[in-house]
Protein backbone atom coordinates (compact mmCIF):
# COMPACT_ATOMS: atom_id res chain seq x y z
CA UNK A 1 0.00 0.00 0.00
CA UNK A 2 1.21 3.62 -1.11
CA UNK A 3 1.54 6.43 1.31
CA UNK A 4 0.56 9.71 -0.29
CA UNK A 5 3.83 12.37 0.54
CA UNK A 6 3.41 14.59 3.24
CA UNK A 7 3.41 18.31 2.79
CA UNK A 8 6.35 18.65 4.87
CA UNK A 9 8.56 16.15 2.32
CA UNK A 10 7.06 17.72 -0.31
CA UNK A 11 8.55 21.47 1.12
CA UNK A 12 11.93 20.03 1.76
CA UNK A 13 12.18 18.12 -1.64
CA UNK A 14 11.68 21.83 -3.00
CA UNK A 15 13.78 23.69 -1.10
CA UNK A 16 16.75 20.90 -2.30
CA UNK A 17 15.78 21.47 -5.64
CA UNK A 18 15.85 25.25 -5.05
CA UNK A 19 19.00 25.30 -3.39
CA UNK A 20 20.54 22.83 -6.41
CA UNK A 21 19.17 25.34 -9.17
CA UNK A 22 20.78 28.45 -7.31
CA UNK A 23 24.19 26.56 -6.74
CA UNK A 24 24.70 26.33 -10.63
CA UNK A 25 23.61 30.09 -10.88
CA UNK A 26 26.13 31.16 -8.61
CA UNK A 27 28.87 29.04 -10.77
CA UNK A 28 28.14 30.66 -13.95
CA UNK A 29 27.84 34.27 -12.52
CA UNK A 30 31.44 33.58 -11.53
CA UNK A 31 32.75 31.98 -14.68
CA UNK A 32 30.78 35.03 -16.87
CA UNK A 33 32.60 37.16 -14.56
CA UNK A 34 36.23 35.50 -15.46
CA UNK A 35 34.91 35.70 -18.89
CA UNK A 36 34.72 39.52 -18.97
CA UNK A 37 37.64 40.02 -16.70
CA UNK A 38 39.42 38.23 -19.31
CA UNK A 39 38.10 40.29 -22.15
CA UNK A 40 38.97 43.56 -20.30
CA UNK A 41 42.17 43.22 -18.92
CA UNK A 42 43.42 41.82 -22.19
CA UNK A 43 42.70 45.33 -24.23
CA UNK A 44 43.63 47.45 -20.87
CA UNK A 45 47.20 45.50 -20.98
CA UNK A 46 48.05 45.69 -24.71
CA UNK A 47 46.96 50.20 -24.77
CA UNK A 48 49.41 50.11 -21.27
CA UNK A 49 51.97 48.44 -23.34
CA UNK A 50 51.44 51.03 -26.34
CA UNK A 51 51.24 54.07 -24.35
CA UNK A 52 54.60 52.74 -22.77
CA UNK A 53 56.35 52.32 -25.85
CA UNK A 54 55.02 56.25 -26.90
CA UNK A 55 56.46 57.64 -24.07
CA UNK A 56 60.03 55.69 -24.40
CA UNK A 57 59.99 56.72 -28.35
CA UNK A 58 59.46 60.28 -27.76
CA UNK A 59 61.96 60.46 -25.29
CA UNK A 60 64.38 59.04 -27.57
CA UNK A 61 63.53 61.24 -30.14
CA UNK A 62 64.07 64.23 -27.53
CA UNK A 63 67.37 62.88 -26.27
CA UNK A 64 68.73 62.60 -29.88
CA UNK A 65 67.68 66.26 -31.13
CA UNK A 66 69.68 67.29 -27.41
CA UNK A 67 72.55 65.49 -28.64
CA UNK A 68 72.16 66.97 -31.75
CA UNK A 69 71.78 70.49 -30.62
CA UNK A 70 74.99 70.12 -28.76
CA UNK A 71 77.25 68.95 -31.83
CA UNK A 72 75.74 72.10 -33.56
CA UNK A 73 76.60 74.37 -31.12
CA UNK A 74 80.42 73.03 -30.60
CA UNK A 75 80.11 73.61 -34.94
CA UNK A 76 79.00 77.25 -34.45
CA UNK A 77 81.80 77.93 -32.32
CA UNK A 78 84.58 76.39 -34.34
CA UNK A 79 83.70 78.40 -36.90
CA UNK A 80 83.07 81.48 -35.54
CA UNK A 81 86.45 81.41 -33.89
CA UNK A 82 87.51 80.98 -37.54
CA UNK A 83 85.62 83.56 -39.01
CA UNK A 84 86.96 86.01 -36.38
CA UNK A 85 90.30 84.90 -36.86
CA UNK A 86 91.13 83.55 -33.32
CA UNK A 87 95.16 82.20 -33.76
CA UNK A 88 93.51 79.97 -36.23
CA UNK A 89 95.62 77.19 -35.48
CA UNK A 90 96.07 77.59 -31.64
CA UNK A 91 92.50 78.84 -30.43
CA UNK A 92 90.20 76.75 -33.11
CA UNK A 93 88.19 75.28 -30.09
CA UNK A 94 88.32 78.68 -27.86
CA UNK A 95 85.68 79.03 -25.06
CA UNK A 96 85.48 75.11 -24.78
CA UNK A 97 87.18 74.37 -22.31
CA UNK A 98 85.03 73.10 -19.63
CA UNK A 99 84.38 70.71 -22.37
CA UNK A 100 87.84 69.46 -22.26
CA UNK A 101 87.76 68.46 -19.33
CA UNK A 102 87.33 64.73 -17.93
CA UNK A 103 84.22 65.54 -16.33
CA UNK A 104 82.69 66.94 -19.27
CA UNK A 105 80.44 70.22 -19.95
CA UNK A 106 77.05 70.91 -20.47
CA UNK A 107 75.42 73.50 -23.46
CA UNK A 108 73.04 76.09 -22.60
CA UNK A 109 72.02 77.47 -25.77
CA UNK A 110 69.48 80.55 -24.22
CA UNK A 111 72.25 81.81 -22.47
CA UNK A 112 73.08 85.13 -23.80
CA UNK A 113 76.23 87.81 -23.17
CA UNK A 114 74.15 90.05 -22.25
CA UNK A 115 73.61 88.76 -18.43
CA UNK A 116 77.04 88.50 -15.80
CA UNK A 117 79.63 86.33 -16.93
CA UNK A 118 78.76 83.42 -14.20
CA UNK A 119 75.89 82.71 -16.70
CA UNK A 120 77.97 80.96 -19.17
CA UNK A 121 77.03 79.13 -22.16
CA UNK A 122 79.24 76.41 -21.35
CA UNK A 123 80.00 74.90 -17.33
CA UNK A 124 81.88 71.70 -15.85
CA UNK A 125 79.18 68.83 -15.17
CA UNK A 126 79.25 68.37 -11.13
CA UNK A 127 77.37 67.22 -8.44
CA UNK A 128 76.11 70.23 -7.77
CA UNK A 129 74.51 70.58 -11.06
CA UNK A 130 73.62 66.95 -10.64
CA UNK A 131 76.08 66.16 -13.67
CA UNK A 132 74.37 68.98 -16.23
CA UNK A 133 70.78 68.13 -15.48
CA UNK A 134 68.51 69.90 -18.01
CA UNK A 135 65.72 72.32 -17.58
CA UNK A 136 62.66 73.49 -19.40
CA UNK A 137 61.20 76.25 -19.53
CA UNK A 138 57.40 76.24 -19.58
CA UNK A 139 56.28 79.32 -16.99
CA UNK A 140 55.25 78.71 -13.43
CA UNK A 141 52.11 79.56 -11.88
CA UNK A 142 53.13 83.25 -10.96
CA UNK A 143 54.13 84.08 -14.21
CA UNK A 144 52.43 81.82 -16.90
CA UNK A 145 53.74 81.82 -20.64
CA UNK A 146 52.03 81.45 -23.40
CA UNK A 147 53.01 78.89 -26.07
CA UNK A 148 54.35 81.11 -28.25
CA UNK A 149 57.09 82.45 -25.76
CA UNK A 150 60.50 82.12 -28.08
CA UNK A 151 61.83 80.30 -25.02
CA UNK A 152 58.63 77.98 -24.10
CA UNK A 153 59.99 74.50 -24.59
CA UNK A 154 63.66 74.95 -24.73
CA UNK A 155 66.31 73.07 -22.52
CA UNK A 156 68.75 74.86 -20.56
CA UNK A 157 70.80 74.88 -17.13
CA UNK A 158 69.17 77.41 -15.86
CA UNK A 159 66.65 76.15 -13.03
CA UNK A 160 64.99 79.20 -11.35
CA UNK A 161 62.48 81.76 -13.73
CA UNK A 162 59.84 79.48 -14.77
CA UNK A 163 62.64 76.58 -15.52
CA UNK A 164 61.25 73.33 -15.01
CA UNK A 165 64.00 70.19 -13.78
CA UNK A 166 63.32 66.94 -16.62
CA UNK A 167 64.49 63.54 -17.02
CA UNK A 168 67.47 64.56 -19.27
CA UNK A 169 70.98 65.12 -18.50
CA UNK A 170 73.69 65.73 -21.56
CA UNK A 171 77.50 66.10 -21.26
CA UNK A 172 79.75 66.91 -23.86
CA UNK A 173 83.67 66.18 -24.18
CA UNK A 174 85.91 67.50 -26.48
CA UNK A 175 89.50 65.44 -27.03
CA UNK A 176 92.16 66.27 -29.21
CA UNK A 177 92.62 63.99 -31.76
CA UNK A 178 95.63 65.64 -33.75
CA UNK A 179 96.95 68.81 -31.80
CA UNK A 180 95.83 72.16 -33.53
CA UNK A 181 93.74 69.81 -36.37
CA UNK A 182 91.16 67.28 -35.88
CA UNK A 183 89.17 66.81 -32.51
CA UNK A 184 86.58 63.81 -31.43
CA UNK A 185 83.45 65.76 -29.72
CA UNK A 186 81.15 62.86 -28.00
CA UNK A 187 77.67 63.99 -26.59
CA UNK A 188 75.78 61.38 -24.31
CA UNK A 189 72.43 62.41 -23.24
CA UNK A 190 70.99 60.18 -20.42
CA UNK A 191 67.31 60.15 -18.86
CA UNK A 192 65.59 57.84 -16.37
CA UNK A 193 62.52 55.65 -17.67
CA UNK A 194 61.10 54.71 -13.95
CA UNK A 195 60.93 50.82 -13.87
CA UNK A 196 63.05 50.60 -17.12
CA UNK A 197 66.73 52.15 -15.29
CA UNK A 198 68.48 54.61 -16.79
CA UNK A 199 68.98 55.00 -20.82
CA UNK A 200 71.63 56.90 -22.68
CA UNK A 201 72.27 57.86 -26.14
CA UNK A 202 75.74 58.94 -27.69
CA UNK A 203 76.65 60.74 -30.42
CA UNK A 204 80.20 61.43 -31.61
CA UNK A 205 81.65 63.45 -34.14
CA UNK A 206 85.08 64.12 -35.55
CA UNK A 207 85.80 67.59 -35.88
CA UNK A 208 88.93 69.40 -38.32
CA UNK A 209 90.20 72.76 -38.23
CA UNK A 210 89.72 74.29 -41.69
CA UNK A 211 91.00 77.69 -40.91
CA UNK A 212 93.90 79.10 -42.25
CA UNK A 213 96.16 81.92 -41.09
CA UNK A 214 96.51 84.74 -43.21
Amino acid sequence: MKTKPTSRSSLKARSLKLKALSGFTVIETLVAIAILLLAIVGPLSMAEKGLAAAETARQEITAFYLAQEAIEYVRNIRDTNALQGHDGDTDWLRDLDECKKRAGCGIDVTVTESPPSTSKQTMECTLTNEYCRLYQYVGDSVTPVPTTHPLYGIFGHRTTGGWKPTEFSRKVNITNIVDKVEASVVVQVTWSTGSFGDRHIDLKEHMFNWYTSP
